[in-house]
């Protein structure tokens, strides 16, 4: 028996940006009966900015290129970026999910998705005192910075895990609700496909590990 929201009242209003937090499930079958795709892709939009920057940290790409063009490049390209990698990241869930007795539809698993999305938008205004306490710093391997600015950089990462903790299983109970069934299935359809990915790339690229020594 699926744990899904059958009982949603679909005459209720919820707010989708502060619902998301405490009621993912509920959230998600709100915004499947009442929220158009083009909010949707709005939001998958947004994401992609921020996916894109927190790649460009990851990355250290302030060591080879000026902020000013990571931030260009992230609002040029990040949209692109974000709307291909939400579908993927859909299309994949949706096949998954079939595969452990689920229904939802492409369209379901995107609606979804894109719900899922909003912590991570909120928590962009991160990236406000990120910026101005941090600059150039915040995409360096290398830096010096105050006690002051490193108090900071502590505080901001402490946030940013426990977001992209409280993100992932947003995301899981997401694809539960979308699939009408237990969020443990919604679990395994996000792992399997992860496990899957880094099998193949370690395959790909033990060869060159060898090979360097």
């Amino acid at each position: 028996m699926h744990e899904g929201t059958d009982v949603f009242d679909k005459n209720k209003d919820l707010n989708v940006w502060t619902s998301i937090w405490i009621k993912p499930r509920e959230t998600v079958r709100y915004a499947l009966n009442h929220k158009t795709m083009k909010f949707a892709v709005i939001l998958a939009l947004i994401t992609g900015v921020f996916d894109m920057l927190n790649g460009a940290v990851q990355n250290n790409l302030g060591d080879t290129m000026s902020i000013t063009t990571i931030f260009v490049l992230a609002i040029l390209l990040g949209p692109i970026l974000g709307v291909i990698g939400w579908w993927i990241a859909a299309g994949i869930a949706t096949i998954v999910g079939l595969w452990f007795g689920g229904t939802g539809t492409f369209t379901d698993l995107k609606m979804a998705f894109a719900i899922s999305y909003i912590p991570i938008i909120l928590g962009g205004v991160l990236w406000i005192p990120d910026v101005l306490i941090l600059g150039e710093a915040l995409f360096m391997e290398n830096f010096d910075i105050s006690v002051g600015s490193s108090i900071w950089l502590f505080i901001s990462g402490f946030f940013s895990i426990v977001l992209g903790v409280w993100s992932f299983i947003i995301t899981v109970k997401a694809i539960a609700e979308a699939h009408k069934f237990s969020a443990w299935r919604g679990l395994w359809t996000v792992l399997i496909p992860a496990t899957l990915v880094i099998l193949v790339l370690f395959i790909i690229f033990l060869p060159f590990f060898f090979l360097g020594f």
